[in-house]
């Protein structure tokens, strides 16, 4: 849909794809992973494309800000 994208999702637990609407908020992207993986939910991660991990998104930005598009990986990592 116009609205959604699919991503690959890479954690030190696993890789999932799924799909989310481009405004999601990274922070909400990052509690998803956190209960799909059931990683700890004090811990604190960070998310980026495999593509350009110096820029490390927002938490409040939306996946759409950073013009993540169908088939872009992201990786969590903890920070």
């Amino acid at each position: 849909m116009v609205n959604q994208v699919t991503v690959n999702l890479k954690t030190t637990k696993g890789d999932w794809e799924t799909t989310f609407q481009k405004s999601t908020r990274v922070k909400d992207v990052i509690l998803a992973l956190k209960v799909h993986f059931r990683l700890p939910k004090d811990s604190k991660f960070t998310l980026y494309k495999q593509t350009s991990p110096e820029i490390g998104f927002e938490p409040d930005r939306a996946l759409v800000n950073y013009n993540v598009k169908d088939g872009d990986i992201l990786v969590l990592k903890e920070a």
